[in-house]
């Protein structure tokens, strides 16, 4: 059977919450882009009014303006305006019930990275204040640099490992 150094068990710990928060991240930015496809769709076939689009997303009106513009979709008012549409309410009730779906799996996504990252920031300071891995080390092994690193060991009180 063979033996770990506690540097070689703080490492494979690393990897591990790494490995676990890239994944809710990944799983977040497909939530995400599903989300704004769902609302360029919805912007586009005009089932509903962008106000109430907005409503019914992690988004204000603004933004949902933003994703239509960058979208190509024209505006309802101004000079660019499209013609002015006429929404049906079965049409609509059905487009706000689909990003009501596409919201919640984003939310969902968004608490799961959370709760990936508080293990991982946790592990990380817990690994610098005992001195098993230096700040270079640590960040070789997660998706924060050296300086993240600091940021995260100075919030949490940890002396530094030379002077201060």
């Amino acid at each position: 059977m063979a033996t770990h150094t506690p540097e070689q068990s703080a490492l494979a710990e690393l990897d591990r919450l790494t490995r676990t928060f890239t994944q809710a991240t990944t799983r977040l930015d497909e939530a995400r882009e599903a989300l704004h496809e769902g609302i360029v769709r919805h912007l586009r076939a005009r089932s509903a009014p962008p106000g109430k689009l907005a409503d019914h997303t992690p988004y204000d009106r603004n933004h949902v303006g933003r994703l239509a513009k960058g979208a190509g979709i024209p505006p309802l008012r101004g000079p660019n305006a499209g013609p002015a549409p006429e929404y049906d309410e079965q049409v609509e009730a059905a487009a706000l019930a689909e990003l009501d779906k596409l919201t919640a799996a984003f939310t969902r996504a968004e608490a799961k990275v959370e709760a990936a990252r508080a293990p991982l920031q946790e592990a990380i300071v817990r690994h610098y204040a005992e001195r098993t891995l230096t700040p270079g080390v640590i960040s070789a092994h997660v998706p924060y640099d050296r300086n993240h690193v600091g940021r995260l060991v100075r919030a949490a009180g940890v002396p530094p490992v030379r002077g201060g």
